[in-house]
């Protein structure tokens, strides 16, 4: 799954099959008006009056009112605008958008996007539960470049894996990497996500079931809620931890046996760029108990994630769902607060010089971080508030493969 420029996104929902990329054409299914019905009010976007493939400008915003007014998480905050006053779909999509000020001060919406198809995530429909696109951009890039096992100054062996991108294909590399650290019986593993700015949730899933053993099975993974709207989609969005891949990637099917660690802790190199669903990996960890050791800077702080919907050249994701761990927690719009913060230097990750790679290493054989680099943060799943992060606004996670439920 490539992503567009450096705003990426990435990410996805569980069980079996899914709507990822929409309709294209007008987004629509049919003519059919909803009398009394404002442009875009209460109508559902299929409902959308019109020639399903007529893109005038009045059909595009209608098509962009209606289809908020049905999947978007805040719905029923989204600002009454005047339509007229925008002159392009794109532009009216993003002044619906509900920028009231969330719990750490910045606005509660700011990962939606509209962009053109043409520099979109190229995606395609999932079927039978695996992605489409998966054989295209198996071998396009490596997004686990690094997978070594290291000694510690204190005679540990700890495994090293750079996660860079948590596209289609990414499963099929680590499973590699982590039957590489099985059969090295690792006792420690730094997972490196500093590069990471999210991707699908089921390959989340996967690297997080291999983290931990057996005791995991069954456990949730990460809850999904819709809007009230959607509450058949919301009980349907269950992703659970499993000794076994649960979707299909060309060289592992679903199934698959995983190599799992069953390790009581792991520590995880985090950046700014550690986003949506990196960080579920984290939360879902520390949701049943697993002590996870964050090293380096406070992630982005993306909870939410969405799904894609053509129409008429743009490619429009608004946020659909908030994600919360087996304790319930899912309020990290600030960031998680590394638990030993240390500044990356820019030195090439996992290499003899990187501060983050010795922090962890530090950490394995005392059980605290370097001097002076301890924040007081524990492990627990709490709210921590980060830093505002300008310039990164499409960033994070869409949807994943799931139950299709009715809609």
């Amino acid at each position: 799954m490539k992503k567009p420029f450096l705003l990426r996104p990435a990410a996805a929902l569980a069980a079996a099959v899914l709507l990822l990329a929409g309709c294209g054409g007008g987004g629509g299914d049919g003519p059919s008006a909803t009398p009394g019905v404002p442009p875009g009010g209460s109508a559902s976007y299929a409902e959308v009056p019109g020639d399903p493939q007529s893109c005038t400008v009045d059909r595009q915003k209608k098509f962009v009112r209606a289809y908020l007014d049905e999947v978007y998480l805040w719905y029923d905050e989204i600002p009454a605008v005047d339509p007229a006053r925008y002159s392009t779909a794109s532009d009216y999509f993003d002044a619906l958008l509900v920028r009231t000020p969330d719990a750490t001060g910045r606005p509660k919406d700011r990962f939606s996007a509209a962009i053109p198809t043409a520099e979109s995530l190229d995606l395609s429909v999932l079927r039978d539960g695996t992605p489409g696109d998966v054989i295209k951009n198996h071998d396009a890039t490596n997004p686990v470049p690094v997978v070594r096992v290291d000694t510690s100054p204190g005679g540990r062996r700890v495994g090293y894996i750079q996660f860079n991108d948590h596209e289609t294909g990414a499963q099929d590399h680590l499973i590699d990497a982590f039957r590489q650290m099985k059969t090295a019986g690792v006792q420690d593993l730094v997972l490196d996500l500093r590069r990471n700015s999210g991707g699908f949730l089921y390959v989340a899933l996967a690297a997080a079931s291999m983290i931990t053993g057996p005791a995991a099975e069954g456990q949730v993974f990460e809850r999904l809620r819709y809007n009230a709207k959607r509450q058949a989609l919301t009980d349907a969005s269950v992703l659970r931890f499993s000794s076994r891949a649960q979707f299909t990637e060309r060289d592992y099917p679903a199934g698959t046996q995983l190599p799992q660690l069953g390790l009581p802790r792991v520590f995880i190199l985090t950046s700014g760029s550690t986003c949506s669903a990196s960080e579920s990996i984290i939360n879902a960890l520390r949701g049943i108990n697993i002590k996870v050791i964050t090293i380096g800077t406070t992630t982005c702080g993306k909870p939410y994630g969405f799904t894609r919907k053509d129409n008429c050249g743009i490619a429009y994701f608004p946020i659909e769902f908030q994600g919360t761990n087996a304790k319930g927690f899912g309020d990290y719009q600030g960031g998680f607060r590394p638990v030993c913060q240390i500044q990356d230097t820019g030195a090439t990750p996992g290499g003899g010089s990187d501060q983050l790679l010795k922090g962890a290493h530090t950490y394995a054989d005392r059980d605290a971080c370097p001097a002076g680099t301890a924040t007081g943060v524990q492990s627990a799943a709490v709210p921590i508030l980060g830093e505002e992060r300008p310039g990164r606004r499409f960033t994070g996670r869409l949807l994943l493969p799931q139950q299709q439920a009715p809609r």
